[in-house]
């Protein structure tokens, strides 16, 4: 029986090592909440159902930002949101009960003393990041397209720019060539925040790399005051002779006013 016990016991460990080894979120099954885990409310009015249905008797209102302990993830799901969303057995204060799976946040974090909760959704063939935080009383959402849903929401703070009390950075996590590997700038200026600038990584098997980022001045090579932003191409004609075409560009952008200028996405003009 103890042997039983020590090997469940390690399989239930290799389980959430492998989960928390990912290192990105998204909305498959293999990124699904484990028992014994806390999850924060995305939903707001969010009802805690006796049973896995919508039907089901409500039993609590939830407001967005509380949390419950994840039971089990149920075989039974609703459409929500563009996809196929689980329901979950969690408990709430002393209640058991459940609730569907896209209404709950698959991220909380806190930048400038706001609290944020991620939800994705889906249009066509397009995925979103959903972002809310409460204001006033009341939630306010952003909504931006994902290049692919495989995601880790990263914390910076203002990089030595001055009105900028903090940063996301939506990092995209590439699992094979020609997938996207960059990210999402988000800042963080009073009670607001702005989508900044969505850069772009790029390998396809050594036959293109391309490349664009930003050089923040406590970064190495940052200018006081200025972001920096450079963009590499590189593309691979003939390997046995190193045939190849390189371009380069860099400019330098100032945040003024809760605006990144000037335009860096602009094409120079020939």
């Amino acid at each position: 029986m103890r042997i039983l016990f020590i090997i469940s016991a390690l399989a239930t460990l290799f389980t959430i090592s492998l989960t928390a080894q990912k290192g990105y979120n998204c909305p498959s099954d293999e990124c699904a909440y484990q028992p014994g885990e806390k999850a924060y409310l995305f939903g707001n009015d969010v009802k805690l159902r006796s049973g896995p249905g919508i039907e089901s008797e409500v039993l609590e209102l939830l407001k967005i930002g509380e949390w419950v302990e994840i039971i089990e993830k149920t075989n039974f799901s609703w459409p929500y949101k563009g996809f196929d969303s689980p329901f979950y057995k969690v408990k709430y204060d002393k209640v058991t009960g459940y609730i569907l799976g896209g209404l709950l946040s698959f991220q909380k974090k806190t930048l400038n003393e706001h609290h944020y909760y991620f939800a994705y959704s889906k249009e066509g063939k397009t995925t979103y990041l959903n972002i809310r935080n409460v204001k006033n009383g009341a939630y306010i959402e952003k909504k931006v397209p994902l290049a692919h849903p495989n995601i880790d929401i990263k914390i910076l703070d203002g990089k030595g720019l001055s009105g900028v009390d903090g940063m996301f950075y939506v990092d995209y996590y590439a699992e094979a060539c020609g997938l996207e590997n960059g990210g999402i700038y988000f800042f963080a200026h009073g009670d607001e925040l702005t989508k900044v600038a969505t850069l772009s990584q790029i390998s396809d098997s050594g036959i293109l790399q391309y490349s664009e980022k930003f050089i923040f001045p406590e970064d190495e090579g940052g200018i006081p005051e200025k972001i920096l932003f450079k963009k590499e191409r590189n593309e691979v004609y003939d390997e046995s002779t190193n045939w190849s075409k390189m371009a380069k560009e860099k400019r330098e952008l100032s945040w003024v006013n809760g605006k990144l200028i000037p335009d860096y996405k602009q094409k120079a003009s020939n």
